[in-house]
């Protein structure tokens, strides 16, 4: 094919008809080979090959921004290198999924031969296993005679990707697959509905476990209790009553089906694990890590950080083997219905693999949806129940290892894992670490050491005390005034270790979950309220039955994402001064009255009873909300940067609203500055802009440890700046928690790889 159209020099050049023909000649080769689902990449200068395009959207693109002048190999669209020509001659031309098939028949034959060398070859298929057999035939068989564009597992396959994309019911696919039997197909074996395409599919080893819990989330149905008809903490039955199933389970009661109360779906993690290892060029990338890492001292990945090298120097029989993989788990809820008038929380648990390169392991295909916890409500601290599954899997991944063959070497060998750290927002981290997040001690960095304040008017406690994190002769510790009245004497806390953990929970580990009746919750509270009295924990975490857990350097980690949102929301709400979200109020106005503390802020007492409360010096006036809102209304960004900063504000009235975790993130980073430069003053200004400039730092794609040595000292004198300004109301716990996220990231690595944004999307 003429590829001279490529080497364009202008908008003109791109309107003549050789380079319209070039697009079109292009666009036609890219939908044959890979552009069955309607989208290809688009390789235009603006989207780069990194963003799906319509043929109609890519030849816009094509036309207004021009092609990749280099990009003369199309690789990304279905042309074949000239090493894959030599190297696969054979293979044929499928997706992705099709290809996992191929890989998973090789597997299992090379893993014959490897096992049964001194076998012939003419027996090896024989000893196939016959559901990967019919699957490859499937692959290799044409739909219908004289169909070239799909095979006949192919075209399930999307059948089943556009059921699930669309959220069709199982009575639209089956009539759809009856539709198609009687005008188009006439295969026997073709699935006659949906029931038989799901199970047409099981036998490429995506299925999943369904093991029925309590209602109240006291047990699962599983061991010992797998043929019980009740919960022995509660007793409450396993199945619906006829006054709580719907009509459709009302339906299946009539055909003597029971219907459970709750069901928890476990997609065991070993498999996917070991399919890793079946592709030879992904088993390559699992070794990234240790054979082509970069090691000058930057952070740019967890391999890189100090906890993943303490566990390297730790269990050296488990870093041995690069093959061997370090894991992190996240989880947190959503409505699943995407209807905020529905009260719904389902809770996925997303395990991902850190060994692949930076570029890939946080990519969506790698993420591992491992277990799906039912609703309505949230598990809370009886997470624990849903989480043994899993953690029984990484428990025999750690002791014992699972035998596992390697298309990279040809070789089999004993796979291991080890699960890093926990990944979510901060009243999950509640729920996973055992560290009730509410209170006085809410800090779990702090631990014991938490300075906190509960203000008798705002019926909330504020965490202040950050002039603890600076030196011992800063004139602050000693400026009552311009702080909460006292003078600073104290150390900043250290942080705990896991057996320092496990020491306070000596004497105080048998706890009774499941959301019980009265009698048994107050049994329950008086066992274990002495000792949340003087620690904050509400039970002993179920990742402390993992044999590494009590040596790892950091357990579960602050989620960035949320903190920086959160701050942004205070620190806007206050500014703007938005009802509901401003933390100056009456009431906090009055608190500072009972402390004693900044008499300017005071309220006035006028006539008739009233008070006027005095403007501080982050007050803006409707004038200057409206500047405000006015630049924010102008800013333009690049395409896919941010969201439409103009939606964020409404001028007129001077408010703001909308912004989602991402834009938040845009703002303190990159808007924060010039949003209010010239408008606040420069007390007000220059610690706000230095909260931005840290999380700017803070969220980098590589580190330096000095850099971070740096901010950890600088954030502790910007929120001793902020004390100075804000009331103590807008010290919840978020402002707080930034001065441990410099000290986690020494340990940790890059924030990318511990933040909620991959799995949130």
């Amino acid at each position: 094919m003429d590829r001279n159209w490529i080497n364009h020099k202008g908008i003109s050049d791109r309107r003549k008809p050789d380079y319209i023909k070039g697009v079109n000649e292009f666009l036609d080769f890219s939908f044959i080979k890979i552009g069955r689902c309607g989208k290809i990449r688009c390789p235009c200068n603006i989207c780069m090959n990194g963003k799906f395009q319509t043929r109609e959207s890519a030849f816009n693109h094509l036309i207004v921004y021009g092609i990749l002048t280099d990009y003369r190999k199309w690789s990304f669209h279905g042309e074949e290198s000239d090493e894959e020509l030599e190297d696969d001659e054979d293979d044929l031309e499928v997706d992705e999924t099709i290809k996992l098939v191929h890989d998973v028949t090789n597997v299992r034959v090379s893993d014959f031969t490897f096992r049964e060398s001194e076998m012939c070859c003419e027996n090896i298929e024989n000893d196939v296993p016959e559901k990967f057999s019919r699957l490859m035939n499937d692959a290799d068989k044409e739909l219908f005679p004289g169909c070239k564009n799909f095979s006949k597992l192919e075209f399930i396959l999307h059948l089943l990707h556009i059921k699930c994309i669309n959220s069709w019911s199982d009575k639209s696919f089956t009539m759809l697959l009856t539709l198609l039997k009687k005008v188009f197909l006439h295969d026997e074996t073709f699935p006659h509905n949906s029931y038989e395409a799901k199970k047409y599919m099981r036998d490429l080893g995506l299925n999943y476990n369904k093991i029925h819990a309590c209602k109240n989330d006291c047990i699962l149905y599983r061991k010992n209790y797998a043929n019980a008809e009740s919960c022995h903490v509660c007793g409450c039955s396993r199945w619906k009553s006829n006054e709580d199933k719907t009509d459709i389970e009302k339906s299946k009661a009539v055909k003597g089906k029971k219907i459970p109360n709750k069901v928890l779906r476990h997609f065991p993690l070993i498999p996917r694990l070991q399919r890793l290892y079946m592709s030879s060029k992904l088993a390559c990338h699992m070794r990234w890590h240790k054979e082509k890492r970069c090691d000058d001292g930057i952070l740019r990945h967890p391999a890189d950080s100090k906890a993943w090298k303490t566990v390297d120097q730790t269990y050296p029989n488990f870093s041995s083997d690069p093959r061997n993989i370090r894991l992190g788990l996240s989880t947190d809820g959503f409505n699943p219905f995407g209807n905020l008038s529905t009260s719904y929380s389902i809770w996925p648990v997303i395990v991902v693999p850190y060994n692949l390169p930076p570029w890939m392991s946080m990519k969506s295909d790698f993420l591992m949806l491992s277990l799906l916890i039912p609703g309505d409500k949230a598990p809370g601290n009886n997470i624990d129940i849903y989480l043994e599954p899993l953690i029984e899997e990484l428990e025999e991944l750690w002791e014992v290892g699972v035998e596992t063959y390697d298309a990279f070497s040809s070789t089999t060998f004993s796979l291991h894992a080890v699960l890093l750290w926990t990944i979510s927002d901060f009243p999950a981290y509640a729920n996973l670490s055992g560290w009730s997040t509410k209170g006085k001690l809410a800090c779990p960095s702090c631990n014991i050491n938490t300075c906190s304040l509960q203000l008798k008017h705002g019926h909330k406690y504020c965490y202040m005390g950050h002039r603890r994190f600076i030196e011992a002769n800063h004139k602050w510790r000693f400026d009552k005034k311009s702080f909460d009245g006292n003078v600073e004497t104290r150390a900043a806390p250290k942080q705990l270790s896991g057996d320092d953990i496990l020491r306070q929970w000596h004497g105080c580990e048998n706890i009774v979950f499941g959301k019980l009746n009265k009698k048994i919750k107050r049994k329950r509270k008086n066992q274990s309220y002495e000792h949340e009295l003087k620690y904050n924990w509400k039970k002993k975490s179920i990742f402390f039955r993992l044999p590494y857990w009590s040596k790892l350097l950091i357990r579960h980690n602050l989620d960035v994402m949320h903190i920086e949102k959160n701050i942004c929301d205070s620190i806007l709400g206050t500014l703007m001064g938005i009802v509901g979200k401003s933390k100056d109020t009456v009431n906090s106005r009055i608190d500072i009255e009972k402390l004693g503390i900044r008499k300017d802020l005071h309220l006035v007492p006028k006539v008739g009873g009233k008070y006027e409360m005095p403007a501080a010096a982050y007050t803006l006036t409707l004038q200057e909300k409206r500047a405000v809102c006015e630049f924010l209304s102008n800013v333009k960004v690049p395409d896919g940067y941010s969201s439409n900063v103009g939606r964020w504000v409404n001028v007129g009235e001077g408010k703001k609203f909308g912004m989602k975790s991402h834009d938040c993130h845009v703002f303190m980073e990159d808007l924060i500055g010039p949003t209010f430069h010239g408008i606040l003053s420069k007390e007000v200004y220059e610690p706000l802009v230095e909260m931005g400039m840290f999380f700017k730092q803070l969220c980098s794609k590589s580190l330096k440890m000095e850099v971070l040595e740096k901010l950890e000292y600088n954030i502790a004198r910007t929120l001793c700046k902020l004390e100075q300004i804000f009331l103590p109301s807008f010290f919840d716990i978020m402002p707080h928690l930034p001065v441990h996220l410099a000290a986690e990231a020494k340990l940790a690595g890059p924030i990318q790889y511990r933040w909620m944004f991959p799995f949130e999307r």
